[in-house]
């Protein structure tokens, strides 16, 4: 595999990074189609299974990063779903527009309060994160280098729920946002929101075992955990 080093300065070259990301992606579509799964661990196999019964259904997916590769949310999307994708990388914020025609594209970053903040764009992206400290322990441990830095505009979470429950009852929410996933869930307003089921990722024992208090308090229940997310849906429904 290349150095992070390498792939950074293939970045820096956009004919020669257009024509090597178009055929990871089209090598990665041909191999998630075969084995019927986009995400990471299997992650979308289990929401589709959750929703088996439901032919259709409104997602909301926040840090979707690639419309296909290692995503929560485009297996629904295959098989009929619609929803909001939140992706402020302007690259990738092109291939969802592509991709996926009936969703709608929010191309900003979540945070508890509005505002501009640093974001980090990494190599690879699906790292990038507006979280200082991350970026750092992310180079540190040769996981990611920084492509570059600009300002972005962020959006409090209960705004994107806001904009996206206007459009359609939201019923699966997946969150994925590099180190901010705890900080932005305690922002919920559950007494306003309340979809059928959540994908959230954390990243040390202490984030999971906070997101399980989190999700207590809004009278949730974890009900399954896959590779380094949780789901969680209403205690109240069986």
């Amino acid at each position: 595999m290349p150095s992070l080093d390498l792939l950074n300065r293939v970045r820096q070259s956009p004919m020669l990074y257009g024509a090597c990301v178009a055929l990871r992606d089209m090598y990665s579509l041909v191999k998630s189609t075969y084995r019927g799964s986009y995400s990471q661990h299997g992650e979308d196999t289990y929401v589709a299974e959750f929703f088996a019964k439901r032919p259709g259904g409104f997602y909301l997916d926040i840090g979707a990063s690639h419309p296909y590769r290692i995503s929560n949310t485009y297996l629904l999307y295959r098989r009929g779903w619609r929803g909001v994708t939140v992706e402020p990388i302007p690259r990738l914020g092109k291939l969802h527009r592509r991709w996926r025609p009936r969703d709608t594209l929010l191309p900003v970053a979540v945070g508890r309060a509005a505002g501009k903040l640093e974001f980090f764009e990494m190599t690879p992206s699906v790292l990038s994160t507006l979280d200082r400290e991350v970026a750092a322990r992310y180079v540190a441990d040769r996981r990611a280098v920084i492509f570059q830095r600009y300002s972005l505009e962020v959006v409090p979470i209960n705004h994107v729920l806001e904009q996206a429950s206007a459009i359609a009852p939201i019923d699966f929410v997946s969150i994925d946002i590099e180190g901010l996933d705890t900080g932005i869930l305690s922002e919920v307003d559950f007494s306003r929101f309340r979809p059928e089921l959540f994908c959230i990722e954390f990243d040390s024992a202490n984030a999971r075992q906070y997101i399980e208090v989190l999700f207590r308090r809004a009278n949730y229940r974890i009900v399954r955990e896959i590779g380094c997310n949780l789901f969680a849906a209403p205690a109240d429904v069986s």
